[in-house]
């Protein structure tokens, strides 16, 4: 989104991109393993010449219809302006994650927007491996195996029997998946058992 005329900002931002150098990577993403320039650092790499050239960075968050976002204004002292979006995770109930999100977003939003480097380029790499599926724990295939096992038995004995022979996994599992293979074993049951004539 932009002002009807952006001749004037655009003016001044090349003014200013060409006193700005990329952020210093004063950060490491212990996942990843890369170099990031954290929110204080991109900060410092664009006002100074930002300012200089009658430009503000603006940046707030605002309800849509499609979910919470940041809105990053640049702002000329002509009233010109252009203006990008960054979409954000509600996690209402972890107020840290929310922070780190919309920090996250701060920082993505800021350098995009004057056309700085803020991170390493590892040639998409990250977003390819989060992309991928995790491969399921060897207790997830367990109690997919015998959940699978359970809504084939064809008799009340078979649901004994699979029941025994995996008991000792059974127990090892998690709370909640215990019980939701001890809710499909009653359900499966009850499926089975011949109704009562009335």
């Amino acid at each position: 989104m932009q002002s009807e005329q952006i001749n004037e900002l655009a003016a001044a931002l090349a003014k200013a991109q060409s006193e700005m150098s990329n952020a210093p990577l004063n950060k490491v993403n212990p996942h990843f393993k890369s170099k990031y320039a954290d929110l204080a650092s991109i900060r410092d790499a664009v006002i100074p010449a930002l300012s200089k050239h009658n430009l503000s960075l603006i940046q707030y968050t605002i309800q849509t219809e499609f979910g919470l976002v940041l809105c990053t204004r640049l702002a000329h002292s002509s009233g010109q302006w252009i203006e990008g979006e960054y979409p954000l995770p509600v996690v209402l109930d972890k107020p840290q994650a929310m922070g780190s999100a919309l920090t996250y977003a701060k920082r993505y939003g800021m350098a995009t927007m004057v056309g700085i480097s803020a991170d390493e380029d590892d040639d998409a790499n990250a977003a390819q491996g989060a992309a991928k599926k995790a491969e399921p724990s060897p207790a997830e295939k367990k109690a997919k195996e015998i959940a699978d096992a359970l809504r084939g038995a064809d008799a009340l004995a078979v649901i004994d029997t699979i029941w025994t022979e995996n008991q000792k996994h059974i127990e090892a599992l998690p709370p909640n998946w215990r019980k939701r293979l001890e809710d499909l074993k009653i359900a499966r049951a009850a499926e089975l058992t011949p109704q009562a004539a009335e």
